[in-house]
């Protein structure tokens, strides 16, 4: 064979191989694109990786999601498709394409596929179509939906059942119950969310949820006990009202029902609820398999103690959204916590009273020294607080992620807790807008040369260049990733800070920025050549993943 003929012959890769290697980039949807293109191949194993959850790639594009949708449409069967495209005003032509979509989704999301269902029909609607008319155009598709998703084929892995939006929901409690049983047995995640607005419609709406709850929750009680990880949202603090006091107890049956769910399963390693649990029975059923816990809406701070206390293989703790009134006992946080968390690695946690701060010191107490991600958010300015930090310092020396915000009253106490993380990898910085040049240079000398990563989030002052550059100035690390959180645009002034960095430590890879606009300050865009400049020395992300993004890679 000569050299020519070499170069240009085809190799074949197994299929294994291309599935392989695509899961090196299987997050990076620019690279995916262009694989679908190599060969046919490329393109089988592709399509499936891309719409295994196509939605997860395009965040909040309102263009796209109505593309997504509109290929879930042309599968449908040509007379189907006639009853909704009478109503557009041309005719439009959808043919069914060679490749059943539908049949690669693995990760059924009702939320998502109701709202690019909306996206598609506003695209092709009238210029003159109003609420009503939508609504009744995704009344006839959700009746599609069952055939076009749940079906013999149909291979889900996660089923999130989102009921917050009131208009046109899916009804999956009239589903088949013979395809339901075969989809919700073989599922290792599922979430199910409600919530709703009052009006007189309240209680029609209640039982709508019930009954997909209760039929839900049944089929997987009895056909997949062994389910690893649940999901529930809601919030109950708009039940507070008088007038609806003859609501609450169907609430408290729809609650009975899901907390009943919880206590079936037999093997659950992650669990994410409100806190509307009045015993800790669920956390007696599953303390030697649960490893992930995540409580918001906390209210009951009698039974955070017992649940903790019963949950002995942990490796992630997350209590966000405490909330507290003249009716809480808050005593009920002093008490000590018996159990030791041996495998705890993960602490998140947003401390708004000071009896949370309590909680926080005593599960850190417990983490018997194997910390690796914290995120401490709190929201307290109090005497007492540098106290507690200065006594967790003993039980966080391997933390490798950590979230902080700090207050110029505890600034010295943070510095030296920094000093001691000699193994911080990534780090996201909160503070108040009163930090003086000689505390922003000792928290500067405070990083660690381990740090790669480093986020700093709100800064909204009118000293802004100069702390940020004596911040920039000061640090010895070498970063790979800085990002910035404005509560202004991102200027010349500010990239040349970045630039300056980047060729004196000459480590940067990519500096990401979130501009929020700002009525306070007014600062100018960037200018092209400085923009120019910084992209020729790094990469510039200006549509980042939130900041207050936690560390915990999420499940759902």
């Amino acid at each position: 064979m000569s050299r020519n003929q070499d170069i240009t012959s085809t190799v074949n890769l197994p299929v294994d191989c291309i599935y392989e290697i695509i899961q090196y980039v299987v997050h990076d949807v620019k690279t995916l694109y262009s694989c679908v293109v190599l060969n046919q191949d490329f393109f089988q194993v592709v399509a499936r990786v891309l719409w295994k959850n196509p939605f997860k790639y395009i965040k909040q594009d309102e263009t796209k999601k109505a593309l997504i949708f509109r290929t879930y449409f042309s599968c449908l069967d040509d007379q189907e498709k006639e009853q909704v495209t009478t109503f557009f005003n041309s005719v439009f032509d959808f043919p069914k394409p060679f490749i059943n979509y539908p049949s690669f989704l693995q990760e059924f999301e009702i939320f998502n596929i109701q709202t690019s269902m909306r996206s598609f029909l506003y695209q092709y609607y009238s210029a003159t179509t109003t609420e009503n008319k939508i609504n009744s155009i995704v009344h006839i598709l959700n009746s599609f939906m069952e055939k076009l998703f749940f079906n013999a084929q149909s291979n889900f892995k996660y089923v999130s059942v989102d009921l917050n939006d009131e208009k046109n929901q899916i009804d999956m409690s009239s589903f088949d119950d013979r395809i339901l049983c075969h989809i919700l047995s073989n599922i290792n995640k599922f979430t199910f969310g409600f919530g709703f607005k009052f009006d007189v419609k309240i209680m029609e709406i209640l039982k709508f949820i019930q009954e997909n709850a209760t039929k839900l929750t049944e089929i997987i009680s009895d056909y997949n006990k062994n389910i690893n990880h649940v999901r529930l949202t809601f919030t109950k603090k708009e039940f507070k009202q008088q007038k609806l006091k003859k609501l609450n107890p169907k609430f408290n049956d729809l609650l009975d029902i899901l907390n009943s769910f919880i206590i079936s399963l037999d093997n659950l390693k992650s669990l994410e609820i409100p806190c509307f649990v009045k015993n800790e029975n669920f956390a007696k059923k599953h303390s030697h398999s649960l490893t992930h816990l995540k409580l918001h809406e906390i209210r009951n701070f009698n039974i955070i103690v017992s649940i903790l206390d019963h949950c002995l293989n942990l490796e992630t703790i997350e209590l966000v959204n405490f909330h507290c009134n003249k009716n809480t006992d808050i005593t009920e946080l002093d008490k000590p916590i018996n159990s030791k968390f041996k495998n705890l690695k993960n602490f998140h946690i947003t401390i708004s009273y000071f009896s949370v701060l309590t909680l926080f010191k005593r599960i850190i107490i417990m983490s018997d020294y194997d910390l690796k991600t914290l995120y401490y958010d709190k929201y307290i300015i109090h005497s007492n607080v540098n106290k507690f930090t200065k006594s967790i310092w003993p039980f966080c020396t391997n933390i490798t992620h950590l979230f902080i915000r700090i207050f110029q009253n505890d600034l010295c106490t943070i510095v030296s807790f920094l000093k001691s993380l000699y193994y911080l990898v990534f780090l996201k910085l909160d503070w108040d807008n009163y930090l003086g040049t000689d505390q922003i240079v000792d928290l500067a000398h405070s990083f660690s040369s381990s740090l790669q990563i480093l986020e700093i989030l709100e800064i909204d002052s009118s000293m802004m260049i100069e702390i940020l550059g004596d911040l920039f100035r000061n640090m010895q690390c070498h970063l790979r990733e800085i990002g910035i959180r404005m509560d202004s645009s991102i200027n010349d002034d500010i990239l040349e800070i970045i630039i300056a960095y980047a060729r004196r430590k000459n480590s940067l890879i990519v500096f990401r920025y979130l501009n929020i606009p700002s009525y306070r300050y007014y600062y100018p865009q960037v200018s092209r050549r400085i923009l120019e400049e910084a992209k020729s020395l790094f990469t510039i992300d200006d549509n980042p993943e939130p900041f207050k993004r936690s560390f915990i890679e999420p499940i759902f």
